[in-house]
C-alpha cells in the first residue's frame, strides 16, 4: 500500500508541474519580457559627473513606459514604479534564451 502512495505522489507532482509549466508558456506567449537597464548620474554643483548609478531589471510586463516614468512588473513578482523630474536614461534588450537575474 505505501508503495501505491508513493507512485500516486509522484503522479501527482509531476502532473501539477506540468499544468504549472504550461500556464508559464501560455502567459509567456501574452506578456513583454525584457531585460531594463536603468542609468542615473548624479551632479555636483558645478555640473560635473560625481556618480553613475546603473540598475538592472528582468521584467516580466511593463505597465507604464514613459521618458520621465516607467512602472513595470519583475520577475520575483514585485511590482517597481521610477519616476524622476528628468528624463532618465534607459535600455531595454528582448529575452532570448534563458534568463539572467540581476540583484
Amino acid at each position: 500500500m505505501s508503495n501505491f502512495l508513493n507512485f500516486l505522489k509522484t503522479c501527482v507532482i509531476q502532473i501539477k508541474d506540468f499544468i504549472v509549466w504550461l500556464w508559464l508558456r501560455c502567459m509567456r506567449l501574452f506578456e513583454d519580457h525584457k531585460y531594463l537597464h536603468v542609468t542615473h548620474t548624479k551632479y555636483n554643483s558645478e555640473g560635473e559627473v560625481v556618480d553613475v548609478l546603473i540598475k538592472s531589471f528582468t521584467v516580466r510586463k511593463f505597465y507604464k513606459q514613459s521618458p520621465k516614468h516607467i512602472k513595470f512588473k519583475t520577475y520575483d513578482g514585485t511590482h517597481v514604479e521610477l519616476k524622476t523630474a528628468t528624463p532618465m536614461d534607459y535600455m531595454t534588450e528582448t529575452i532570448v534564451g534563458e534568463v539572467k537575474t540581476f540583484e
